[in-house]
């Protein structure tokens, strides 16, 4: 296959995002396909100029046009490695699907809801799924934070923006100053201020082949300074806070059955990763990444090579 990595974005994750598309470049290449990298947004008019030739030559193949084709080869397969809004919320899929192109991952309607962290927490709730408790504070309203007190239980809060992902601007926040420190940080996106489930943290890869969805070997979040998975604890670490759950079989079988139910209803596609909070008697959904991080550093590839599978299964996944 000759592949297409669209990538780079302009949200605040556009770094992690061309890391990610990197380590996918590498996958391609040892799985023995082609790819071709298109930064987004410098690259379109080149993306569509590459589209355009291609179609040109297929509709009217004289040729001039076959070698033109044959030197611009068209994209068997179109990989979106976006991270966050622009480009994780669907709109770069809805672009894809206009221009009739194959790509990996989920459709743009399903990226734009699991990116609003509100909507999709109050869809898994209709599974009966517990959700921390939630105050909503629409964006450009500042003046209903202080209704959170009054809604939800005591302190410690987690307050994170309700769109961003990466858990950028995300803070545990434990009174009124530390609140409305936090909550300022979170200039252009709906606040969510939830109730802080203490206790630990378990991430889960579901992923769709021809077969169905299968989990992926579940890992528990032991972080090293922080009181949650924050973006220094993702991406600026060894990893030694990433621990593979090797035992407790019921808590494994529940969060992989939760997890595989969660990705059926949201019908994802491709492979997605599922955060969760357990208190030591409840799981809790956090929230689901429709294109999880592909960083080297990243949970997914550990997940992937973990059960054995290779980079050549994996792109073969991504064409479901």
């Amino acid at each position: 296959m000759h592949i297409a990595i669209l990538t780079g974005g302009i949200s605040s994750e556009r770094d992690v995002a061309i890391r990610s598309a990197m380590n996918m470049k590498d996958w391609i290449r040892i799985a023995g396909h082609t790819s071709e990298t298109f930064d987004f947004p410098s690259d379109i008019h080149r993306f569509l100029q590459r589209h355009q030739a291609s179609t040109l030559a297929r509709h009217f193949p004289t040729k001039k046009l076959k070698n033109h084709l044959e030197s611009h080869q068209n994209f068997d397969l179109v990989i979106p490695m976006f991270h966050g809004i622009y480009g994780e919320d669907g709109q770069v899929t809805a672009f894809l699907d206009t221009l009739g192109y194959t790509y990996a991952y989920s459709p743009f309607a399903v990226h734009s809801l699991c990116l609003d962290k509100y909507q999709t927490n109050l869809f898994v709730a209709e599974m009966r799924v517990k959700i921390p408790e939630t105050y909503f504070i629409p964006q450009g309203e500042p003046d209903k934070i202080a209704n959170s007190l009054i809604y939800l239980n005591a302190f410690p809060y987690i307050v994170k923006p309700n769109r961003w992902g990466s858990s950028i601007a995300t803070n545990k926040v434990k009174n009124e100053a530390e609140l409305s420190q936090a909550c300022s940080l979170i200039t252009d996106d709906d606040i969510l201020i939830q109730e802080c489930i203490e206790g630990r943290e378990f991430t889960v890869g579901v992923y769709l082949d021809s077969d169905g969805y299968h989990s992926l070997p579940i890992i528990e979040i032991r972080t090293l300074s922080q009181d949650f998975f924050d973006y220094v604890e993702k991406y600026e670490t060894d990893g030694s806070n990433e621990v593979f759950l090797e035992w407790e079989d019921d808590l494994q079988e529940e969060l992989r059955w939760m997890s595989v139910a969660i990705t059926k209803m949201l019908h994802c596609r491709g492979v997605v990763r599922i955060d969760y909070r357990y208190d030591g008697n409840d799981i809790y959904f956090l929230e689901v990444n429709t294109i999880p991080g592909f960083t080297s550093a990243s949970l997914i590839p550990k997940m992937w090579k973990k059960v054995g599978k290779n980079e050549k299964e994996f792109v073969e996944m991504l064409q479901y």
